[in-house]
């Protein structure tokens, strides 16, 4: 689908959508190194955030029906990201849980969008990217307030995210902040001598 760049929005609020538009379709296509694309990658990011679900959990905490879904798990499983488990609850039913190698794939996917990110936000000073991650998480903030039940329960993917991003960080910012870690404890153990 081709989608002209040079839209001129009229109002603030159509720039804010158009930037989604723009930045949200190039995050869910392939990146290069991508052996997926970005349904599979949805799932294995709800199954990272909740561990084995059943697969009517996994295709409601995805919004998509069953059978959706099921084809899914059925290719994540041929692919060998994914395996079925009894459940534990129903002898009947099965759990999905991520196996090693799924959990590896998900990781570097999202390694390689925060790349993407990060080099995007090149030339950016500090206070630009925390204020830009500030009114950013305001306003997903305010869109899942306003779209969220009361009985959903996606607060999931944000402890999810929560838990794994340290990991997934770009490799230069994780050495960047061990060094500072480091020349801190140099520092701390400077003035107890």
């Amino acid at each position: 689908m081709q989608v002209n760049d040079a839209y001129s929005p009229q109002t603030p609020v159509e720039g804010v959508l158009h930037a989604f538009t723009r930045v949200g379709r190039r995050l869910k296509g392939k990146q290069p190194g991508d052996t997926l694309d970005h349904s599979a990658h949805v799932v294995l990011f709800v199954l990272r955030c909740s561990g084995a679900l059943r697969l009517s959990d996994l295709a409601s905490r995805m919004e998509l029906d069953a059978s959706t879904a099921s084809r899914h798990v059925r290719s994540l499983e041929q692919l060998g990201l994914v395996r079925r488990s009894p459940d534990p609850d129903d002898g009947r039913a099965f759990r999905v849980e991520l196996t090693e190698q799924g959990l590896a794939e998900w990781e570097a996917g999202a390694r390689r969008r925060m790349e993407l990110l990060t080099a995007a936000m090149d030339g950016w000073s500090d206070d630009d990217i925390r204020t830009f991650e500030r009114l950013m998480t305001r306003f997903a903030d305010g869109v899942a307030s306003l779209t969220d039940t009361a009985t959903d329960n996606r607060a999931w993917a944000d402890k999810g995210w929560a838990a794994v991003a340290p990991r997934i960080r770009p490799a230069a910012e994780r050495r960047t902040e061990e060094a500072e870690r480091r020349t801190e404890d140099d520092t701390t153990l400077e003035s107890t001598r």
